[in-house]
This record gives structure tokens, C-alpha cells and sequence, in this order.
């Protein structure tokens, strides 16, 4: 039990720190409430999506693709393309890709390291280390949201995202994008 609850938290460290960056990101946006707890549940569905899709071809039910694996790209950089068309037309309001669906998506689509590490792990667990696996990861998404909320709201922190996010945020996800595209 132990080993798969290390296993686990270091799996969903090693495979979600480029989220952290994101989430920064989208909680230096949010401007409400309400704003923050869509993208922690997006975040959360985002990671229970990738969750289950591993169990599924741990379990041989299917393998995904790599192709398929590549075309997730395409949401952060539809998300970025969107986003930077939007800054060149509205210059007091900068653009936002805060939301429950879209952090979903996005958490999906930067999901192939989280596919790559997951499978093989979870093809060692029986029932109830999936179970206690998938605790683990709702837990330690919760966590990186935590996390990345309080960096956002750093003094430092928040002024540049203030600053350039009607760049930084269309940078970002267009990179990311690119980043999927080109390396799963």
C-alpha cells in the first residue's frame, strides 16, 4: 500500500509540474470566485479524464494512438491563436482562457506525459491501488491548485502576470500547443 501511495504522489509530481505553470496562469486571470473554482474543476476533470483513459488501456481496453496523442495539441494552441486574435482587438480587456472546459481541455492536452508514465504504472496496480491511486491524484490536484493560486496572488508574481498577460497568455498556450504538436 505504501509503495503505490509513493508511486503515485511522485507519478502526479513528475508528470503535472508544467501544469502548475499553467494554473498560475489562469488563477492570475481569475478574477472572481467563482473564476478559481471553475478552473480547479476543470483541473480536476482535466486529470480525472487522463486518470481514467490510463486505467482504460492499463487495463487493455485500448491503446491511444500516438497521432491522437499529437492532436491534443491543438486545443492550447486554438485556446492561443483565440486569445491573441482577441488581444489585437480589444486592447482594455486582456484574454482569458479561464473556464471549467477550457482548463479541462488544456489539462487534457498536456496530458501525454501523464498517458506515458501512467499506463505502465497502473498495468502493476490491482483494484484497490487504482482506487487509492485516483485519491492520491484528486488530492494532489487540489494541492497544485492550492499552489498555484498562491503564486499567482504573490505580489511579484501577479504584476508581471498583470502586466503581460494579454501576451503571456496567448504565448504560453500557443507554445504549448506547438510543444505537443511537434514532441509526443
Amino acid at each position: 500500500m505504501w509503495e503505490a501511495l509513493a508511486a503515485s504522489a511522485a507519478a502526479f509530481a513528475a508528470t503535472n509540474v508544467d501544469d502548475l505553470f499553467v494554473l498560475m496562469l489562469l488563477f492570475g486571470q481569475a478574477e472572481s470566485r467563482l473564476a478559481r473554482q471553475k478552473i480547479c474543476l476543470g483541473q480536476l476533470l482535466g486529470i480525472a479524464a487522463l486518470t481514467a483513459a490510463s486505467v482504460a488501456c492499463a487495463l487493455g481496453l485500448g491503446g491511444v494512438p500516438e497521432a491522437w496523442l499529437r492532436l491534443l495539441g491543438l486545443v492550447p494552441l486554438i485556446l492561443g491563436i483565440r486569445a491573441w486574435l482577441k488581444r489585437s482587438g480589444e486592447e482594455e480587456r486582456a484574454p482569458s482562457a479561464v473556464g471549467l472546459l477550457s482548463t479541462a481541455l488544456l489539462t487534457v492536452a498536456n496530458g501525454g506525459d501523464n498517458l506515458g508514465v501512467y499506463i505502465p504504472l497502473f498495468a502493476g496496480f490491482d483494484g484497490g491501488q487504482l482506487a487509492l491511486c485516483a485519491g492520491v491524484f484528486a488530492l494532489m490536484t487540489l494541492l497544485w491548485c492550492l499552489l498555484g493560486a498562491r503564486l499567482a496572488s504573490l505580489p511579484r508574481v501577479g504584476a508581471v502576470i498583470g502586466k503581460y498577460k494579454a501576451v503571456l497568455v496567448p504565448a504560453v498556450l500557443i507554445l504549448l500547443g506547438l510543444h505537443i504538436l511537434l514532441s509526443v
